[in-house]
């Protein structure tokens, strides 16, 4: 009986420790679930064993890439932009990976990490929107910013070419090792980009229509005193 009644114990504290066992013991701050405003579900792939989330864009992204998240208690984004969208400068600039983009949860305490990669649904495009921009010799710093489509896929853009309306000698400026073209997080579906000195010896008065690549955009640049 006193054999018996040892046993019992012993069984009992087993149960008891395999019980304790169970128990979580990290706090880590995690994302249940995600999407994404304006996104079908079905172009977010959440992969939360690899902390991997996979997004296939659309061609024009409207407002940005805002996620809508589920967290574990306690815990909340990190480092989204103040519309609470992801800065996606990366995937337009080839020198920096793409899919070193993360979204960071954190709980105060322990911060968690997950990669962002991004596929696109067709190549890098001009939008067909007319808008013209002015460009004084005076200033000699050109500002350029071109609506297009599928911007996120870290297209290497290195040449821009200017071509006057009336026939004369245009402009071709190269880079050499470094894009031309970028994009900034506040800015989406646009391509930015800025020339320096001695931009405005290059160009003359005019109105230029605008090829960045193999890309022909509608958009003009006007080139004044």
């Amino acid at each position: 009986m006193k054999r018996f009644l040892l046993i019992s114990l012993i069984a009992g504290g087993l149960l008891f420790g395999c019980k304790d066992s169970s128990e979580p013991i990290s706090n880590m701050p995690a994302i249940q679930k995600i999407s994404f405003a304006g996104l079908p579900d079905q172009n977010v792939t959440f992969d939360a064993a690899n902390s991997v989330i996979t997004v296939r864009m659309p061609p024009v992204v409207e407002g940005g890439l805002k996620p809508i998240l589920e967290l574990t208690q306690g815990a909340e984004p990190i480092g989204l932009l103040s519309d609470g969208s992801i800065d996606l400068t990366a995937f337009c600039r080839p020198s920096v990976p793409g899919e070193n983009t993360l979204l960071r949860i954190g709980n105060g305490v322990k911060t968690a990490t997950y990669h962002l990669k991004i596929i696109p649904t067709g190549p890098l495009a001009p939008l067909d929107v007319y808008e013209e921009t002015t460009f004084s010799l005076k200033t000699g710093v050109l500002k350029l910013s071109l609506p297009v489509q599928n911007q996120y896929n870290n297209t290497y853009l290195n040449e821009i070419t200017f071509r006057r309306e009336d026939g004369q000698d245009g402009a071709v400026i190269q880079a050499d090792g470094a894009p031309l073209v970028g994009c900034t997080a506040e800015k989406p579906n646009r391509l930015v980009i800025e020339l320096h000195s001695p931009i405005q010896h290059v160009l003359k008065l005019g109105k230029y229509s605008i090829e960045i690549g193999s890309m022909k955009f509608p958009q003009r640049l006007v080139v004044i005193d």
